[in-house]
């Protein structure tokens, strides 16, 4: 025999769940302007190889990781898109008087990623799928904490237990 069980919630704790739901969708729509997700010229720079492939960008975070730069610098989490292939990459911006300036990039070697944070400590943490053995390559399945942390102009793995 089944029994329906009927949970009777009070209407305020009804509320904070909608509201919960409510402010981490917001808090997630302030990573990035809808704008600058389209932006030609920071895609340009991005793809600074000049090759045909399309950039899609994912993710932006602005976060001062160089205090003695000019400008401040953004987190952009971005795909290049090829006829047959894509690749997932991570790069560090600065815009300096409405000009893009590419200060570093990294591959993700076929990992699919979300930007999760921007640490003061330069600490850059992505929510990644990566290849598995018998992953084919367009479908990672190996969830992993990908670490970076940025410094004098590069994008260094944080690997656990080696100090940096």
């Amino acid at each position: 025999m089944l029994k329906r069980i009927t949970h009777i919630y009070p209407a305020g704790a009804w509320l904070l769940i909608v509201g919960l739901s409510w402010s981490l969708q917001s808090s997630a729509d302030t990573l990035a302007k809808p704008e600058s997700l389209n932006d030609p010229a920071l895609k340009a720079v991005l793809n600074y190889d000049g090759n045909e492939e399309g950039v899609q960008i994912q993710s932006i975070i602005k976060h001062e990781l160089d205090p003695g730069a000019p400008g401040v610098e953004q987190v952009v989490l971005w795909k290049v898109i090829g006829p047959t292939y894509w690749s997932v990459l991570i790069s560090v911006v600065s815009e300096q008087g409405g000009q893009w300036k590419l200060l570093a990039r990294r591959n993700l070697n076929g990992a699919e990623a979300e930007l999760e944070s921007v640490g003061t400590d330069n600490l850059i943490v992505l929510d990644a799928k990566t290849p598995g053995p018998n992953d084919p390559i367009c479908c990672p399945s190996q969830p992993k904490k990908l670490k970076y942390r940025y410094s004098l102009g590069k994008l260094l793995e944080v690997t656990p237990g080696v100090i940096q």
